[in-house]
């Protein structure tokens, strides 16, 4: 008689896995279900090598750096969710995925958590296995979905989000596409003057007795960087890439960097709007979950990726355990506008703190699509001033001395 191997789940939820004989595999269910046992995967002894062989996953070098890309977690995330709400368990949910996903290294992933789950362990424990692939967000939210049984909620809100995150993203790379082609083209345009044109006014000048201006000198020093110090320039601009990478291990450096993001013109407004939004979003959804205020507050600061929104949430979570109101100690935050405190106030009076949020949430995703749409419109005259200034410079420095040139002939 044939020797079947299968995997099961018990009324608690615990994976239970070993071998049965029978006839046909339809017997093998038959016997788990008057077990009181669910089946998740049957298969013939004979054949269990082949099936493990063919859930294995090899990663080259290549598919581990390029990782786990933002369409493949929104597609996960999507899946997740219909599956779970269709009924079908976590088990069998991951295993359908795992053959389906494109990307090698989420499939291993996906195979890692099944094992985790066969192990008796938490799907919010496998996912916390993983922090380069998951962010602290999605590893909390589904740790409160699980607690919760709102499990089918909160991957459908992780994949609203991560394509809200990647529709803001793409839409500002196409309403900067014309600026940055014209920035490109800016310094494209430099680079050649400074290493071709400007050296034959440089022997021009050089064979003149005119005493050169200061922004002529400026120009040929700079000329001669470009023409001499090719590589020099390419290895520093390198070094910069190397360095700033470096620097994000630190953090007094990404608090720099993000102080110094929130204060860029036009785009600083639009980051503070976006941030605005994520947050109030994932506010609302903690609070309606029944998470207390603390671990919403703590748990709302994964969806920035400010550090210094995050201190000062921080700063909130401290003031607000040490009970001060949650919007009396928003107020004496900087970086927080007036229109979210009031909000808060209004929520926390009438006990709809979630529905304010939502609110909130919605009016900045208003703001966010006014300001990108006209975000071409905004950056334009920082645009034509920095050209101004560039093409300014360079023709002052060529027809300054070329002038006195002219005139130095005229009196000759």
């Amino acid at each position: 008689m044939p020797a079947f191997y299968y995997e099961a789940i018990d009324g608690r939820g615990v994976a239970k896995h070993g071998s049965h004989e029978a006839e046909l595999l339809n017997d093998v269910e038959k016997w788990l279900i008057a077990q009181r046992l669910t089946p998740i995967r049957i298969v013939a002894a004979g054949e269990l090598a082949g099936a493990d062989e063919s859930t294995e996953v090899k990663l080259s070098l290549l598919e581990k750096w390029q990782g786990v890309t933002l369409d493949d977690h929104i597609l996960f995330c999507r899946q997740c969710s219909t599956l779970l709400g269709a009924g079908v368990d976590m088990l069998r949910t991951l295993t359908i995925l795992a053959k389906q996903v494109s990307n090698p290294l989420l499939r291993e992933v996906l195979l890692k958590f099944r094992e985790d789950i066969e192990q008796g362990e938490s799907l919010g424990d496998a996912f916390e296995k993983q922090p380069k692939i998951f962010s602290v967000l999605n590893r909390n939210l589904i740790k409160v979905g699980e607690e919760s049984g709102t499990l089918v909620t909160s991957f459908s809100y992780m994949a609203d989000l991560l394509e809200n995150e990647k529709e803001i993203s793409e839409r500002i790379k196409a309403a900067t596409r014309y600026p940055k082609i014209v920035v490109i083209a800016l310094f494209s345009a430099t680079f050649f003057l400074m290493s071709y044109v400007v050296p034959k006014f440089v022997v021009l000048f050089t064979a003149s007795k005119v005493e050169l201006p200061f922004a002529t000198r400026l120009l040929i020093t700079i000329s001669n960087i470009f023409a001499n110090y090719n590589i020099l320039i390419i290895g520093m601009v390198v070094s910069l890439v190397l360095l700033y990478r470096m620097g994000l291990q630190y953090r007094e450096f990404v608090h720099l960097r993000d102080s110094i993001t929130m204060r860029l013109p036009v785009f600083g407004n639009l980051y503070t709007k976006i941030y605005m939004a994520r947050f109030s979003r994932v506010f609302a959804v903690l609070t309606r979950s029944g998470i207390d205020i603390i671990k919403t507050l703590n748990l709302s600061s994964a969806a920035l990726q400010n550090l210094l929104l995050r201190d000062q949430l921080a700063e909130i979570s401290v003031d607000v355990a040490n009970g001060i109101a949650l919007d009396d100690a928003m107020s004496r935050q900087t970086l927080f506008p007036e229109m979210v405190t009031q909000m808060v106030s209004v929520g926390v009076e009438s006990g709809r703190i979630d529905e304010m949020m939502d609110k909130v949430a919605d009016y900045y995703d208003i703001e966010t699509d006014y300001t990108i749409k006209n975000l071409a419109t905004l950056i334009e005259p920082i645009l034509l001033v920095f050209m101004g200034i560039m093409v300014g410079f360079i023709a002052l420095a060529i027809f300054t001395p070329m002038w006195s040139m002219m005139e130095v002939m005229r009196g000759g």
